[in-house]
């Protein structure tokens, strides 16, 4: 069977990218390694979300090692949160033994045929933060890695789907894939063995060999097998699925019930779940969202350019291209429209929100009344939710650039400064710049106004909104847009923004350049 071949041709959204972006993110070597021969907006216009596809290469692109497993095996012991022997595959019976080596257990358990997965190797392992931080840097998505080891003639588990994107990295080994080009989420009640059958789908089978990546959307049927080797690879999850349509409704739902409800208030009570199966209010959009692939897509996507990066990276409503939110609203009005027409078709149907019942095609109305105000809410909801959950794959602040750059212009100057004086003794010869490796939200609905920067965060007072705005801000045509500035440009926003400059600077979030 013939394998899914990779377009090469750039579609229009392409050229539609801001200018913007190109300056601010310089390309990121491992996705553009991973999906070779394409270009990375060439894979974001015409494959992300869309379909899934295999990338072969000749040689491993992330070096992991099996010495690597072993020192791993002998530091974490038989903690099985985080090494984990799956189910065997015939018998369907976990592994047991008394054997106290952490090493000799897995071991044995490879020897009777069970797999092994390491799960979120990007928590406590270097290679896999390292992993996680490149591809977060990417794709502008939170990323999570897992490592599976199979014996030869196994398998890890039947056909399934994932709940979020994934990256298949071979690292060792070969493994046979079968890979569907239907979802989970075109009919949620069918038997995956049944799904493509039913939906008049195809399956083909890939064999994965070291080097060689896959991607797959989520929901994407599929299920792999080792014949004669063994397969060591990397399962690279992209957490989409908090940032598409449907949870971004979800999100608006549950405001529509709650109309106070924050942001922060709304993520700190765990009930953003647009992923948990056992949720009745996800269970029902999932159900009448198996005829609108949109719901299961990006805001913007296809039209205004990189949707993840112009979803998850501005500062602020205020900082969105101006394309970009008309393009979204007009996606909002017309899945609404939708839903209020195929809501019915279910019957009567009632979710659990805020402590009571309330019926599902009321609440949509009531949406689609204020959708023009909880639209920002929900966008606003996403680049809060993409920073804290990315964690530790964002990137430190470096600690020593800005202060060699204000060394080379003028060194005398700080010669007994104190830290803290530093912003204050920089040359007005200086210039500025946003760090490019730089997250960050301003949360200005609250008072006091908070600047969530990576792990930080920082109070903002009314009259340093502006200067936040202009310092921090990616896309409106009255901030720096990601270019170097000058002081002048800050001191004339007032005395509060030179002093919010220099809390920028001292943060990490703002980069003295010679």
């Amino acid at each position: 069977m013939q394998l899914r071949s990779v377009s090469l041709m750039p579609s229009a959204c392409c050229v539609a990218v801001a200018l913007t972006c190109c300056l601010m993110f310089a390309r990121a070597d491992i996705l553009e390694d991973w999906i070779y021969p394409l270009e990375a907006d060439v894979f974001f216009a015409g494959t992300f979300e869309k379909q899934w596809s295999h990338f072969p290469h000749n040689k491993s692109l992330v070096p992991i090692t099996l010495e690597h497993v072993a020192d791993w095996l002998e530091s974490q012991g038989r903690d099985e949160e985080v090494i984990e022997t799956l189910e065997h595959p015939v018998t369907q019976k976990a592994f047991r033994s008394d054997n106290p080596s952490p090493v000799q257990y897995i071991q044995e358990a490879f020897l009777q045929g069970h797999s092994m997965v390491i799960n979120s190797l990007n928590r406590w392992s270097e290679p896999g933060k390292r992993v996680a931080k490149d591809l977060n840097a990417a794709a502008d998505l939170p990323v999570d890695v897992y490592m599976y080891l199979t014996p030869p003639h196994s398998q890890s588990y039947g056909m399934h789907s994932d709940v979020m994107d994934a990256f298949m990295v071979q690292l060792g080994g070969s493994k046979s894939w079968k890979v569907c080009d239907v979802t989970s989420w075109m009919a949620p009640r069918e038997r995956y063995d049944q799904l493509p059958l039913k939906l008049n789908g195809t399956c083909e089978e890939v064999l994965m060999q070291q080097g060689d990546v896959m991607y797959l959307p989520y929901g994407t049927l599929h299920q792999a097998s080792t014949s004669s080797d063994y397969s060591m690879h990397l399962t690279v999850n992209i957490e989409r699925q908090y940032y598409v349509w449907l949870a971004l409704i979800f999100a608006m739902i549950h405001k529509v019930a709650k109309p106070d409800l924050t942001i922060e208030a709304f993520l700190a009570s765990n009930e953003f779940a647009p992923d948990d199966e056992e949720n009745d209010l996800y269970r029902l959009m999932l159900t009448v969202s198996s005829s609108l692939p949109l719901m299961h897509r990006l805001p913007g996507g296809g039209q205004v350019g990189r949707s993840s990066r112009l979803l998850l990276t501005p500062l602020c409503n205020e900082d969105l291209p101006a394309e970009y939110l008309p393009s979204v609203k007009s996606q909002l009005k017309e899945l609404l429209t939708s839903l209020l027409t195929i809501l019915p078709e279910h019957g009567p149907m009632e979710v659990l929100l805020d402590g009571r019942r309330m019926p599902m095609l009321k609440l949509v109305k009531q949406l689609q009344k204020k959708s023009e105000d909880l639209l920002p809410w929900a966008l606003q909801l996403a680049r809060v939710h993409s920073i804290k959950h990315a964690g530790l794959q964002l990137q430190k602040p470096h600690l020593f650039e800005s202060l060699s750059s204000a060394r080379k212009l003028h060194h005398e100057l700080f010669t007994r400064a104190k830290l803290d004086d530093f912003p204050a003794k920089i040359s007005g010869k200086a210039s500025f710049v946003r760090r490019s490796a730089l997250r960050a939200v301003l949360l200005d609905d609250v008072i006091p106004a908070r600047l969530i920067m990576n792990n930080q965060v920082l109070p903002v007072t009314p009259q340093q909104l502006s200067a936040v705005r202009y310092c921090l801000g990616l896309y409106s045509e009255l901030s720096a847009q990601g270019r170097p500035f000058r002081l002048m440009e800050v001191e004339r926003l007032g005395q509060s923004a030179i002093q919010l400059l220099h809390q920028l600077i001292l943060s990490g979030a703002v980069e003295v350049i010679a």
